[in-house]
């Protein structure tokens, strides 16, 4: 008998294909990990990007799947829901002696680790979107490239019978972020990989500085620091540690791709002209990670317009540049972000416009607007947010004591229009005793700790920790707690883009924050921002929110010199 079942394409149009409720090929598939030792391990994985798929039996000896070239997707468990976010010609993989041996096509995705208790290589099941299950299951099918064509009408999807095809169910948690995720484009990245974390730092700014990548250890020792040369001066740097590559945008249109302390290749970007901030003007501004969908963005100049360009890191092409349409002409913030669980782009700019783009569809971007009033006198000056819960801030450059923007995402409501506007419950919070050089400036969350950093910049050494909201869904969202220190030992901040990132340290969980100093960068801080919030660790002042002794004690600050 067969069955009519209606799948969607995430923010695609809808087509119909004929599903049958048999099947007919030999073999079984499941899910697993990396190492590919493990089956149906349902509630083991606590990412997408966990997730791999492998196919036959876990012995040698065992009959398996038919050998041949197969195409794979994952969709909601009923069927109807792709989310797979990548063209349907990227999800291939090769079956030989009957087991999973392996990604395929002119775009592969990553591969785990060979098994040989039965000869199989499993693969990457990501990028694929959020279930909307409310048990969070998701479908993974597999279907051989001779029984399936893809759609005319939406590359992503693929029309096959279900007689044609294997399907197994497994679970992931929503609203874990993927390391590297969810990070402002700012200066300097960290990529987390097993218990070993590694920052690029780039050796310039807006303004200028040098050329050149430094690569340094801050948890483990898995490279030797090295300076990586340059054509030119780069400002920003963004890293996937799902498939160990980072990305590099330089002052004029170079994109530079590494991995490890290899520069490996050297990409032009759409970008023309310059835009000016408050600290400097660039053709390329920064960029920012989507680890999950193997994406990044860049910030750059279209003609003097603000403007935003995506760049597959799968293929290393770029999408067709898209300028901001918010007020003004740079429009864009100075360091913007992706939200890879909402698929969204934040950018509050200096224009106090804080602009989200709807992203689900990147080529077909569609646009929503809020002006932002109360600032005291500040700019908005970075975008950030805890994507675990939906927590959106902004820190307004200039004020003092800082103000932050913080607005609660899971509430808003989004009016579409040319452009639309957005709206949620919110507030410009003062935070008492937050003084910082030039204000509050720049902002990180290290995600999965619901801790995260506003700090300075042209100068000063003084930086704020925020413990934000664990829930979210209900009231107006507010920073529960705060504290401002100095790093002292003669640190001094950088320029624009902000020299801060966050992350969660994979060796004990703290919420850390890594700062640079002024280009060309010398000196990492590395700060503790779990302890640093512990009153116990650092006392504080009478008025509760700055350290008694002014500045951070050594065992929650340490500094690591860069090449």
């Amino acid at each position: 008998m067969n069955r009519i079942f209606r799948i969607a394409a995430m923010a695609a149009s809808v087509i119909f294909i004929t599903l049958s409720i048999d099947t007919a090929y030999a073999g079984a598939i499941y899910t697993t990990d990396k190492t590919g030792t493990i089956v149906n391990a349902n509630t083991n994985y606590g990412l997408a990007t966990d997730v791999y798929l492998s196919g036959g039996s876990q012995n040698q000896s065992a009959s398996g799947l038919s050998d041949g070239t197969y195409y794979f997707q994952v969709t909601d468990p009923s069927g109807k829901t792709l989310l797979s976010t990548d063209a349907a010609v990227c999800r291939q993989l090769t079956v030989a002696g009957g087991r999973v041996v392996g990604a395929a096509g002119p775009c592969p995705h990553p591969n785990g680790t060979f098994n040989p208790a039965n000869g199989a290589t499993p693969v990457q099941l990501a990028p694929f979107a959020q279930t909307p299950n409310h048990g969070t299951v998701n479908k993974a099918w597999l279907v051989p490239t001779s029984s399936a064509t893809i759609s005319s009408s939406d590359p992503k999807v693929l029309v096959f019978k279900q007689s044609d095809s294997k399907t197994d169910n497994f679970k992931v948690p929503s609203g874990v972020v993927q390391q590297g995720s969810c990070q402002p484009s700012s200066s300097l990245s960290a990529m987390v990989s097993g218990t070993n974390v590694v920052s690029y730092v780039p050796k310039g700014a807006w303004s200028g500085g040098s050329s050149g990548i430094s690569v340094v250890n801050i948890e483990g020792s898995s490279v030797t620091p090295t300076l990586i040369p340059t054509s030119n001066v780069v400002n920003s740097c963004a890293s996937n540690p799902v498939t160990g590559t980072t990305a590099c945008t330089a002052n004029n249109t170079d994109v530079y791709l590494l991995s490890g302390t290899t520069l490996g290749s050297t990409l032009t970007s759409s970008g023309t002209g310059t835009i000016g901030f408050s600290g400097g003007s660039c053709t390329n501004c920064g960029i920012a990670m989507d680890a999950t969908h193997n994406k990044a963005v860049i910030g750059l100049s279209l003609g003097g317009i603000g403007g935003f360009q995506f760049l597959n890191l799968a293929t290393s092409t770029f999408e067709p540049a898209f300028a901001s349409m918010a007020p003004g002409t740079t429009r864009i913030s100075e360091d913007p972000l992706i939200d890879p669980v909402r698929n969204l782009l934040l950018s509050a700019a200096e224009s106090n416009n804080y602009e989200i783009v709807n992203v689900a569809t990147s080529t077909t971007p569609t646009f929503f607007e809020n002006p932002i009033a109360g600032t005291g006198g500040g700019v908005l000056d970075s975008s950030g947010e805890d994507c675990s819960t939906g927590i959106a801030l902004a820190p307004a450059e200039f004020s003092g004591p800082s103000n932050v923007y913080i607005a609660d995402l899971t509430q808003a409501t989004f009016t579409p229009g040319s452009p639309g506007t957005w709206t949620a419950p919110s507030q410009v919070q003062t935070l008492s005793e937050s003084t910082l050089s030039a204000g509050a400036s720049g902002l990180a969350v290290a995600q999965g700790t619901h801790t995260g950093i506003v700090s300075g910049e042209f100068g000063g050494d003084a930086i704020t920790a925020i413990a934000l909201p664990t829930t979210s869904g209900s009231g107006t969202p507010a920073i529960t707690d705060w504290v401002t220190c100095s790093i002292g030992s003669g640190f001094s901040l950088g320029l624009d883009p902000h020299t801060v990132t966050a992350y969660q340290s994979p060796n004990g969980g703290d919420a850390i924050a890594l700062l640079a100093n002024s280009p060309p960068a010398s000196t990492l801080a590395v700060v503790d921002l779990t302890k640093m919030l512990n009153a116990t660790i650092v006392p504080r002042t009478v008025g509760g929110h700055a350290c008694l002794s002014g500045t951070l004690p050594a065992t929650v600050v340490s500094f690591i010199p860069v090449p």
